[in-house]
């Protein structure tokens, strides 16, 4: 065991963390640590936010208790030793160290888990992954939502960051679907939320306890700056009893579905305006148990078998193809009977009839939403991929949404991807009481990134100045920035919170000012930077490294 000089864990610390998990989860090891650095390949990979922020860990550690997650926070609250949660590091360089030497607590032992099937919960540690979760979900005929990056993603960390899908249509958004949960707080005491502060029973996220959901994600999640989940109680929903049967050779595998309990059907609206209103009738007849509108690409993605071949059929398209194209796309569940799946089809038939749209044949398969199999294939494209937005306020606001960022990715492409205005993503969330607008963006890692990262930036002021709602607040943007605008001075009290739960700032640290940081940091970002110095000293003081 060698300690290296910019290593914040000396030998002292290296014993004390050793006797609380053993020699075996234990490691400075150069090699294992350089693994566990951001990159290449992946979300956000190659930007510039990766090139300036992320650090390797000087040491990575695995707990297999709460308990001892608790000791070991308390160990580095005594030394004051930066850590970073780490669970599956599906966000890349937002889930990895930034700052030289520090501890990174992976929880990939945390994987114990049970169903009640009596009332629709799962408890899971934060080393469970949904592909695991998904299987014994169907094999008790219930499911859970799969987000779209993919089922290798932890479970915990995915409902504590985002924890959204097309399946959002009919199932409640991921805050609505935490139960009881356990975490231990940055400075080291273990809270039980929900029905566990009086009980130990899971099964309720509200009740007479502490619900502390709001500190934990806040809407999208703060990357486990304000604490670590170990264990928690997810709401399982029914699902039809037919099985979905693995089908084909990695890497181009999929699920075959049911046809007569599980279908997708795919129709080509005429306008924006039509799509638009037919999602609104068909979450009015509650019906369908995903509605989106499928961006252009997706069609040329799944045609392809290879980047040369994707390239070839999209270089076919143009602004004018893009602009009078449209895709809905809608999976039908019967839940209950094979004539719930009659009823819906006959349904969902006159509402696409009213609107001009004309059904297309689709494959009686699935690779994305009920258990993904084909995460990696979202950087195909260009190597590298980010979803740069996701907003969740109703559908009107989010074809709206998409049309704006349309409108501004064009200054910035190259070296953004050509999509030739396509509006993006958006869906019916919640029946049609909400609706999801997400904005993707691919480019190429061998090329300046400069101007992703400066497009990035823009989004932010272009929320702000067009007042459209933004999500991805708090880990994603200056706060110094958006937080003047979005609630009033947020910012404020995500500093306060902060200072009162991690007084020693060090769980992630700069996090949540970490792209502040960004921002100051890297030169080619200054010239965008029109917003105001923060006057509090304590922010500089936490957020210089």
């Amino acid at each position: 065991m060698t300690i290296t000089s910019l290593n914040k864990i000396t030998k002292e610390i290296y014993e004390v963390l050793t006797d609380i998990v053993g020699q075996e989860y234990i490691s400075v090891d150069p090699a294992i640590c350089e693994g566990y650095r951001s990159g290449p390949g992946g979300y956000e990979s190659g930007l510039g936010y990766e090139r300036v922020m992320t650090c390797i860990p000087g040491c990575v550690i695995l707990p297999r208790t709460t308990e001892e997650v608790q000791k070991i926070v308390r160990v580095c609250n005594r030394f004051k030793v930066p850590y970073i949660p780490y669970s599956t590091g599906f966000y890349g360089p937002r889930s990895h160290p930034h700052v030289e030497g520090a501890l990174l607590i992976d929880m990939k032992r945390m994987n114990d888990f049970e169903i009640d099937e009596r009332h629709l919960y799962a408890v899971v540690g934060t080393g469970v992954i949904y592909s695991q979760l998904q299987q014994e979900s169907f094999n008790k005929n219930c499911y859970v939502v799969i987000g779209g990056g993919g089922a290798q993603a932890s479970v915990v960390a995915n409902l504590i960051g985002d924890g959204w899908s097309p399946l959002s249509h009919r199932i409640g958004l991921p805050h609505r679907r935490i139960l009881g949960t356990e975490f231990v707080t940055p400075d080291g005491e273990i809270v039980k939320m929900g029905s566990l502060a009086t009980s130990d029973d899971w099964f309720w996220g509200e009740c007479p306890g502490p619900d502390l959901r709001g500190m934990l994600r806040g809407f999208t999640g703060l990357r486990g700056c304000l604490g670590i989940v170990t264990k928690m109680a997810v709401k399982l929903l029914p699902f039809q009893p037919e099985k979905l049967l693995p089908s084909g050779i990695s890497p181009n595998t999929h699920l075959d579905l049911p046809p007569k309990r599980v279908k997708w059907i795919n129709f080509t609206v005429t306008s924006k305006d039509h799509l638009r209103d037919a999602m609104y009738e068909i979450a009015q007849a509650e019906i369908g148990g995903a509605v989106t509108k499928v961006p252009l690409f997706w069609r040329a993605l799944a045609k392809a078998r290879c980047k040369e071949e994707f390239w070839e059929l999209w270089s076919k398209e143009n602004e004018q193809t893009v602009a009078s194209f449209f895709v809905l796309r809608v999976m039908l569940i019967a839940f209950t009977s094979e004539a719930q799946m009659e009823y819906e089809e006959r349904v969902l038939a006159d509402i696409m009839k009213r609107h001009g749209a004309e059904p297309r044949s689709t494959k009686p398969s699935d690779e994305s939403w009920l258990k993904n199999a084909d995460s990696a294939g979202m950087w195909l494209m260009t190597g590298s991929y980010v979803s740069v937005d996701y907003i969740i306020e109703t559908i009107e606001h989010a074809v709206k949404h998409g049309q704006n960022y349309a409108n501004l990715k064009k200054h910035y492409t190259p070296p953004l991807m050509p999509d030739y205005g396509d509006p993006g993503w958006f869906q019916s969330f919640e029946l049609g009481h909400q609706g999801y607008s997400e904005f993707l963006i691919y480019w190429d890692q061998d090329e300046n990134t400069d101007g992703v990262d400066h497009f990035y930036l823009e989004t932010s002021k272009e929320n702000i100045k067009k007042h459209f709602y933004t999500s991805l607040l708090g880990p994603h943007q200056p706060l110094y920035l958006t937080g003047p605008a979005f609630g009033p001075n947020y910012h404020k009290w995500m500093l306060a919170f902060k200072e009162e739960f991690d007084p020693n700032w060090v769980s992630h640290p700069p996090v949540p000012f970490a792209h502040d940081e960004f921002v100051d940091r890297a030169k080619w970002m200054k010239p965008m930077k029109d917003w105001p110095e923060p006057k509090n000293p304590e922010y500089k003081k936490y957020t210089s490294t």
